[in-house]
């Protein structure tokens, strides 16, 4: 059973669930070349929405910069889901996933402002693995094989 009015919200799913891996390395860079506290302020870098990119700059800037377009489709794909999804845990799963990524740049924000305190950084870390959970499963929610598993499931009969 595949479902092509569904095609562009399983591509858009998939789409953020790819960004939301592209962001996690981002992240990465960030913490590998101790480039976290590159850009002392937030929500601006030195005062501006796009600094000179010198050093560790660049790393911390294109963080945030993903994690904007990471939020940005978040939120296109909670209200896109609102509209054209009819399973409520489905609904229920993208809101969480829009507030968990709100959280995570507030948590990225505090790690700023608070200069990189553990309980921060380390909330911080496991909710970006936790949010890019949450879009996997939405991507996954959206696939032909997972319609297809639920309708053969509700297919069967019982065996008792």
């Amino acid at each position: 059973m595949s479902l092509p009015h569904k095609q562009g919200l399983r591509i858009f799913s998939k789409i953020t669930c790819l960004l939301t891996l592209f962001l996690i390395f981002a992240g990465g860079m960030v913490t590998s070349t101790n480039s976290g506290l590159s850009v002392p302020d937030w929500p601006l870098s030195y005062g501006t929405w796009f600094p000179p990119m010198i050093g560790g700059v660049f790393y911390e800037h294109g963080h945030r910069m993903i994690a904007s377009l990471v939020g940005f489709f978040m939120l296109i794909l909670t209200i896109w889901i609102g509209f054209k999804e009819q399973r409520q845990w489905v609904r229920y799963l993208a809101i969480a996933a829009l507030g968990a990524v709100v959280i995570q740049g507030i948590l990225g924000g505090m790690t700023v402002l608070f200069f990189l305190p553990t309980p921060i950084s380390v909330s911080h870390a496991v909710l970006a693995q936790t949010f890019f959970l949450l879009t996997i499963f939405l991507a996954y929610s959206q696939s032909n094989e997972y319609v297809h598993r639920v309708s053969e499931a509700s297919a069967a009969k019982p065996v008792i």
